[in-house]
């Protein structure tokens, strides 16, 4: 099944039938204005080819610190004999407090060629943290795990949900990606003790009940589409073409009792350092699950929650 594409969809509705009902869409008119000719790979390697950049195998296990003009030239544009691309260049912005090779200056630069997507919402937010009324747009601001992805035809990423239960939101400037999904209901079908199923090639010892499902949608994300990656939802992603797109993920406050849940469910869950990056200043770099719980749930009034 094909994932339901929209267009002209407010944040309103957004919201509740896709954040709080936790269902997939494509929106296919929010970048309409946007310049794509500044997310194409001559401008990109141009502009930021000397800055070294991050490149991860299928599994985001960081293989090499490269310049970005380096991986271009070895995985775009790739003959039939070169045969396709299996690495995967995620360049993120600063996602923790250490020094890295963060991609914040490019996105510095990038930002009068794109804007906030009509539909996300960028108020109410509970990861990052936003204050009363204040608005956090994603070419101003970091969220976690925004990143740009720079990847060759063949690359791919395998099948993962994103961290702490937040939202995915995929922008495709350049390219096409192919993707698999599973809803959250799935997950004893393709999890086993903290390990994914590959889903192109199966090991039916370790996912015994892979084989009574199959995937809720499968489809193809093209240049000018949006696709949210709801909470908890499965995804395999691989790249048709050489692509380009820019993500980044969200936690909204009526999504927050799954938040707070996750969270005591998985108090050593290493990606909550990176939770409390976005909350910083609300509460310390040793907070502890349960104190992190306690700020949410005094920040946001029950009445914003949904169970």
């Amino acid at each position: 099944m094909k994932v339901p594409r929209v267009k002209s969809i407010t944040e309103e509705k957004f919201i509740e039938e896709h954040i709080v009902s936790n269902k997939p869409v494509i929106v296919t008119d929010a970048m309409e204005n946007w310049d794509l000719e500044k997310f194409k790979p001559e401008y990109i390697k141009k502009e930021f080819g000397h800055h070294k950049v991050q490149v991860y195998n299928d599994l985001f296990d960081l293989q090499t610190i490269q310049p970005l003009e380096k991986y271009i030239d070895a995985n775009f544009f790739r003959s039939e004999k070169e045969g396709l691309s299996k690495q995967y260049m995620r360049w993120y912005t600063k996602l923790k407090e250490v020094d890295f090779y963060w991609s914040d200056k490019a996105f510095d630069s990038l930002k009068n060629f794109w804007s906030q997507p009509y539909f996300v919402p960028s108020t109410s937010l509970a990861v990052p943290s936003t204050k009363g009324s204040d608005s956090k747009s994603i070419t101003e601001y970091n969220y976690p795990y925004k990143g740009l992805f720079i990847s060759g035809k063949g690359s791919r990423t395998r099948l993962h949900k994103d961290p702490f239960m937040s939202n995915a939101v995929l922008c495709q400037f350049y390219g096409q990606k192919h993707f698999y999904l599973y809803g959250p209901d799935k997950q004893k079908n393709v999890m086993n003790n903290g390990d994914f199923v590959d889903v192109k090639n199966p090991d039916l010892n370790k996912f015994p009940s892979f084989s009574d499902i199959t995937h809720d949608y499968e489809d193809v994300l093209s240049p000018g589409e949006i696709i949210l990656f709801p909470s908890g939802w499965f995804h395999d992603v691989t790249c048709v073409s050489d692509s380009i797109s820019i993500t980044w993920n969200f936690v909204h406050a009526k999504q927050l009792e799954t938040l707070c849940n996750h969270i005591k469910n998985n108090p050593e869950d290493d990606q909550l350092e990176i939770l409390k990056y976005f909350i910083k200043g609300e509460v310390s770099d040793t907070a502890s699950a349960e104190e992190i719980i306690s700020y949410f749930r005094k920040k946001f009034a029950a009445s914003e929650m949904t169970a």
